[in-house]
């Protein structure tokens, strides 16, 4: 079972009551308000699921002049951890709550309003609060009470994909649309992608040597592991590679989600349990730059490995017919990229699939407590991830497709 951190369970004083009263006052514009009684905060996750920032739910019951009955709203908080670990050193000075309230408040708002115009939705949650001083937190409806669902798993079916797929897809048209009309999103960068030692690239280099050495020890792996060693001292150029967004005469960029996996996903089901619907969440990560950056995380951490490999050409294919799709119904008059400039993007920044298999694909095999969570993060300890057979399917599988490919000289 996963636990959660100590951070997770106990709400800082100053996240009370009376503080959320004056923050439904403000959103409802309504001085009158008073609370029903005092609100009972929560975690905002399950336990295990470790997210960058610490969450907690509430429900604020409140009566004012308005209205006749008492009324009730949903709330999650996110807010900026203070204790010592992985956590703090990825949120510190990276802009992360920045760019996730700059969403939240002007982006997201204007890609709605755009395709809200041509008869699309973009489903998000509705943001009540956002402050960075006294104190970090960003607060929204908690949408879970109309249905929606946090991704439990890795999704099983190339139908049930489709959604997530297609909201990718209308994401990114929406930005590339707004960027050549109505808004500058060009400047959205978060810059621990390019830095040596920030954040993901931090775990990278913790973690590469005690992967090549795991590699080492599998029979019939010992060419792979040797070309991972040679790899490392590459490692860095290729990722600040794959993070800069291209020029204009090589290819073409979007804003990305860049934080796309199946924690970060909320999905409505039908009475068997299938996927009907699905919804983004979390874009505190955005970042200008190739469409290959989202791509390859949806075909790595959103669909399960079997779906990777017998659908990765579909979800490509479907992904693009849905991007033109709504282009062509927002009226965009300029140059149109072409299925081929999609997949020449997916090769030219095709090194981040080699991030994917040494950092990400542990975290599918591998209950987190408070201690791992950090430990892994940190370089710290052997991976358990290394002594899973499923683990060691997956990686063995992909060696040899990133080697053809050209992604481990």
């Amino acid at each position: 079972m996963g636990q959660h951190n100590a951070d997770e369970l106990q709400a800082p004083s100053w996240l009370n009551s009376q503080f959320l009263l004056e923050v439904i006052r403000k959103a409802q514009n309504d001085p009158s308000l008073t609370l029903c009684h005092g609100c009972n905060l929560r975690p905002g996750t399950n336990a295990g699921d470790h997210y960058a920032s610490i969450m907690f739910r509430t429900t604020v019951h409140y009566r004012s002049a308005r209205y006749h009955k008492e009324q009730a709203i949903s709330l999650i908080m996110k807010l900026t951890t203070q204790a010592e670990g992985f956590k703090k050193e990825l949120l510190d000075g990276n802009g992360l709550f920045e760019t996730e309230t700059k969403m939240y408040s002007e982006v997201l708002p204007a890609m709605s309003k755009a395709l809200a115009e041509v008869g699309e939705h973009l489903e998000v949650p509705r943001l009540i609060y956002a402050s960075s001083k006294p104190h970090t937190i960003i607060i929204l409806e908690d949408v879970s009470l109309k249905g929606w669902l946090t991704g439990r798993e890795l999704i099983t079916s190339y139908e049930e994909a489709l959604p997530t797929i297609r909201n990718v897809a209308k994401f990114h048209a929406a930005s590339y649309f707004l960027n050549q009309s109505t808004m500058d999103l060009s400047k959205n960068r978060i810059e621990m992608f390019m830095k040596a030692d920030g954040g993901a690239f931090a775990v990278f280099y913790k973690g590469f040597d005690a992967f090549c050495d795991a590699v080492q020890t599998w029979p019939g792996c010992e060419k792979f592991a040797a070309k991972f060693k040679n790899l490392k001292g590459a490692t860095q150029k290729k990722i600040q590679q794959v993070y800069t967004a291209n020029a204009k005469d090589v290819g073409y960029n979007v804003l990305n989600h860049a934080d796309l996996h199946w924690k970060n996903l909320l999905h409505k089901k039908s009475v068997n349990g299938r996927i009907k619907d699905s919804m983004l969440i979390d874009y505190q990560c955005c970042h200008w730059g190739s469409p290959a950056i989202d791509l390859i995380s949806l075909v790595n951490m959103v669909v399960n490995h079997d779906i990777k490999q017998n659908c990765r050409q579909e979800i490509i294919y479907e992904y693009y017919q849905h991007f033109v799709q709504i282009l062509d119904k927002l009226g965009f008059l300029g140059s149109v990229p072409t299925l081929t400039d999609l997949h020449m993007e997916m090769l030219r920044k095709g090194f981040l699939e080699v991030f994917h298999v040494v950092v990400f694909e542990q975290f599918k095999h591998v209950q987190l407590t408070e201690t791992t969570f950090d430990d892994l993060n940190a370089g710290r300890g052997e991976n358990p991830g290394f002594g899973k057979e499923p683990y060691m399917d997956v990686v063995r599988k992909e060696m040899p497709t990133l080697m053809y490919k050209g992604l481990l000289d």
